[in-house]
């Protein structure tokens, strides 16, 4: 009767350890970084492919920056007439020099003509706060203080 008991027991643990959701340390680092193949980003969710060919859900409030094709994408504030909002956004990090670093965000601007409406918006980052977003006048100053080759198209 004792080795019954022990048995069901041992078998039980066994059970809830496999429906246990794994844990998957490779692809997130301490940071909250994830490596992955392709990512779709939702309102409130990111459907993740990893590098392995794996398929993930993570919530956005876990996900702080994740590396796709070699390039890293970090979570940023918005800033809207110099100040913060409550929207985020993730954007490529192109370049940092000392406490600075060059940002480049993918907007949808429906003003575009043309099949792909998509503009690039640079940002510098002082930390975690805008130092100052660029157009095309500053653009070339900026590029050339982070050591970048600037074109217009």
């Amino acid at each position: 009767m004792k080795k019954l008991v022990v048995f069901s027991l041992a078998t039980m643990f066994c059970l809830a350890g496999i429906a246990a959701a794994p844990s998957n340390p490779a692809t997130k680092d301490g940071n909250d970084r994830v490596n992955c193949k392709r990512i779709s980003i939702g309102n409130k969710k990111a459907r993740i492919k990893l590098e392995n060919g794996e398929k993930t859900v993570m919530p956005l409030d876990q996900l702080d920056s994740y590396i796709m094709n070699g390039q890293l994408f970090e979570k940023k504030v918005l800033y809207r007439n110099g100040k913060p909002t409550t929207d985020v956004e993730f954007m490529q990090l192109l370049k940092t020099k000392g406490d600075f670093a060059l940002y480049r965000d993918r907007i949808i601007d429906p003003e575009i003509v043309g099949l792909d409406k998509r503009k690039d918006m640079f940002y510098i980052y002082k930390g975690d706060q805008l130092f100052l977003a660029l157009d095309q006048k500053s653009m070339p100053n900026a590029f050339m203080f982070f050591g970048l080759k600037w074109s217009f198209e």
